[in-house]
């Protein structure tokens, strides 16, 4: 009898919760993520997220982003919600130096975009709290723990809520690997690696000091974070996890 190898290797899932860090109203609940993740036999994943903010201005988005076995993204799905009004969709893909997004936003109708970019590592903001911890693998871990620029940053939206769009934007990303932690949160307790990340106009200012955000992202293959924050701010911890 011939056995096959099963395309879908492992499965992740995970519930992130939004909440407030404010000293204020610190523990507030802003929100919440659903995130999936497949890993494929060939070394791919796909992230399916689906977010919602509830602070204003009240975000609800739907993600379903693909990589390939390096982590480098490939092709990406997003739809919007604003103010409970359609804000846009997009499709993006990455292939061969040449970045593309189709998308259709209630600000500017149906568009076409297309961007070249050099070869290196690609990531992509697509606004979920598991995209932001996807960014991280566009890291070079044999450095180390230090500093890296990452060239081929696209973003759905230059809002940090992700509020308009969504469309192509590229950025630079400035990435600190502070190093591997364990940490304990309500889903349990995690091996992880300590990310800090923030974009950054040119790589003068990749400084510790300008990479505001804190991830800290499970090494178990899923890329999903334990735990994100922009400290004093908002804090996203995951409460829920099971893999198969």
């Amino acid at each position: 009898m011939i056995m096959h190898k099963p395309i879908l290797t492992r499965t992740f899932a995970g519930h992130i919760a939004y909440v407030s860090d404010k000293p204020e109203d610190r523990g507030r609940a802003r929100g919440h993520e659903d995130v999936s993740v497949s890993l494929f036999s060939d070394g791919t994943r796909t992230m399916r997220a689906t977010c919602l903010i509830a602070d204003p201005p009240h975000v609800v988005r739907d993600v379903v982003q693909s990589v390939d076995a390096n982590m480098n993204a490939t092709d990406c799905f997003v739809r919007v919600r604003t103010s409970d009004q359609f804000t846009g969709s997009a499709w993006f893909r990455w292939h061969d130096g040449m970045a593309e997004s189709e998308n259709v936003t209630a600000q500017n109708g149906r568009q076409s975009e297309r961007m070249a970019y050099p070869t290196g590592p690609v990531v992509f903001c697509n606004h979920a709290i598991t995209g932001d911890a996807w960014m991280t693998t566009g890291y070079p871990m044999n450095k180390g723990p230090g500093l890296a620029t990452i060239e081929n940053m696209f973003s759905a939206s230059p809002h940090k809520q992700g509020a308009t769009g969504p469309s192509l934007h590229k950025l630079l990303l400035g990435v600190m690997y502070v190093g591997p932690e364990q940490i304990s949160v309500a889903a349990g307790t995690f091996a992880t690696h300590h990310y800090c990340l923030a974009t950054i106009s040119s790589v003068d200012d990749l400084l510790p000091q300008n990479l505001d955000y804190d991830t800290w992202v499970l090494t178990d293959g899923s890329f999903i974070p334990a735990l994100s924050m922009y400290r004093g701010l908002r804090r996203y911890e995951l409460t829920r996890y099971a893999a198969d």
